[in-house]
Parts: C-alpha cells; sequence; structure tokens
C-alpha cells in the first residue's frame, strides 16, 4: 500500500496524514510533501474531550527550518493558514515556495490566543520533502 501523498510505500514513509488531530496525544506530526507541488494540510483540531476549538480566536505562525534554529527553509510569509470555528485548520504553501531541495526538514506551527497573547506550539515534527519527478 502506498502513502497518498509522496506514494512510498508505507512501511517507508514517514508521514502521518491525519484527518482529525486530538491535541491531547498529537503535538509531534511528521509531514512528508512533494517538491514544486502545492502544499495543502488539513485537520480537525480537538480538546482532550473530543470537542472541535473555535480557531478564529488565534493567530498562527509556521516556520520550515534546516534543522532546529537553523537556517529558514520557508518563512511563515509564504504560508497560508486558516481555521474554522469548528476546528478546521488548513495550511497551505503554494508550489512556487515549496520549490526548495529536496530533504528533511523541521518545522513548528504556533498558536496565539488573540485575546491573551498567549503562544503554544501545538505541531512540530519533520518536514520531508520529496523529489518530484517533473520539476
Amino acid at each position: 500500500m502506498a502513502c497518498n501523498s509522496c506514494n512510498q510505500s508505507s512501511s517507508a514513509c514517514r508521514c502521518q496524514n491525519p484527518k482529525n488531530v486530538d491535541l491531547s496525544a498529537a503535538t509531534q506530526l511528521n509531514i512528508c510533501c512533494r517538491r514544486a507541488n502545492t502544499f495543502i494540510l488539513k485537520a480537525n483540531v480537538k480538546d482532550s474531550t473530543g470537542t472541535a476549538i473555535d480557531l478564529t480566536l488565534y493567530t498562527y505562525e509556521m516556520q520550515v527550518r534546516e534543522y532546529d534554529n537553523g537556517p529558514l527553509i520557508i518563512s511563515n510569509s509564504n504560508i497560508t493558514i486558516t481555521g474554522t470555528d469548528a476546528g478546521l485548520l488548513t495550511i497551505t504553501i503554494t508550489d512556487t515556495n515549496m520549490t526548495v531541495d529536496a530533504g528533511t526538514y523541521v518545522y513548528g506551527v504556533e498558536f496565539t490566543l488573540t485575546a491573551t497573547g498567549e503562544k503554544e506550539t501545538w505541531f512540530f515534527g519533520t518536514f520531508d520533502v520529496q523529489q518530484n519527478i517533473v520539476n
């Protein structure tokens, strides 16, 4: 069986392509994607009781780096993140901004509660960019 994102065999791929994310259990979320392809990740974000989190109460920042505190590969200004009141989080990076060297990087997504300014990193992990045959 092959991964839907990178077409590697299930045993070779490190992807975790979630449909639902439970913050009480999910802190590390490893991503794999294709170089020079539009990247879209959609996740339903819920609290530990299974209730959807109102993501309109937050702002977001995401960075992809070569390694922890290393050189920036994809900056927050090149990433679009939206959230709905029903807990649907959508992260999008255009194909142009995904034109980076194939390799394994790290990323983090920080959520800031608008009302208080409280910041928390909810997602982090590896960001594995697979070579694209076309580009």
